[in-house]
């Protein structure tokens, strides 16, 4: 499991920048679903790593991403 998790999370950080979503407070275009996220700092790297019931309510609600991104 946690070689599953390593392999994941490696996925995530080395993703290039330019294919990532943009976090923007336009909460409109996010999905109103279940999900697991993750918040990239474009020269700090991965930030954060979560899970929702809602991906929309996360953020339309705020999130310290937010903060530090």
């Amino acid at each position: 499991m946690q070689i599953q998790a390593q392999r994941i999370q490696d996925a995530i950080a080395f993703t290039p920048f330019e294919q990532c979503q943009p976090l923007s407070r336009e909460f409109a275009n996010i999905p109103a679903r279940p999900g697991i996220y993750a918040i990239r700092h474009k020269t700090d790297g991965l930030l954060y790593i979560g899970k929702t019931k809602s991906l929309r309510g996360r953020f339309s609600g705020g999130h310290k991403a937010f903060l530090w991104a």
